[in-house]
């Protein structure tokens, strides 16, 4: 069964690191941004002041990509970055534009993932919330491995 686990989980992220998934999403949501920076936009929202480094880290992309992607969204007017405390590390945050534009963001995603799980009960979806939500806590929590 733990394989099937595995198998389920892969097909759920294969389906959300799709470029078109995001770039149907962005259409939904009527922002004009390319799908390579919708991850970008989503992460400095749950993020405020998170570094190039981190979001590198984060999206699983080399980190001079994710700044050169950074740089255009600064420019764009999309993120602001941070005031430096230290100058070695680059923090951005969302600016106006890019807050309005997340919110459009999450109500185009709930409206799809609503569409989605048009056939679940809603008691089906409060069992499936409360299953992601421990999965999600055991997978980013403190882990047990000791060496």
């Amino acid at each position: 069964m733990d394989n099937e686990i595995f198998e389920a989980l892969f097909e759920i992220v294969t389906f959300f690191n799709q470029p078109q998934q995001d770039r149907k999403l962005l259409q939904q949501a009527s922002i004009p941004l390319e799908p390579a920076a919708l991850p970008i936009i989503v992460r400095v929202g749950r993020q405020p002041e998170i570094s190039i480094g981190e979001l590198a880290d984060q999206i699983g992309r080399n980190h001079s990509s994710i700044s050169r992607q950074v740089d255009k969204l600064v420019a764009a007017g999309w993120l602001v970055e941070v005031e430096r405390r230290d100058q070695r590390i680059r923090q951005v945050t969302l600016s106006p534009q890019g807050q309005r534009a997340l919110l459009q963001i999450k109500l185009a995603r709930e409206a799809a993932i609503r569409q989605k799980l048009a056939n679940y009960s809603n008691a089906d979806r409060t069992e499936l919330l409360q299953v992601l939500q421990q999965l999600a806590a055991t997978l980013t929590g403190p882990s047990d491995y000791r060496e």
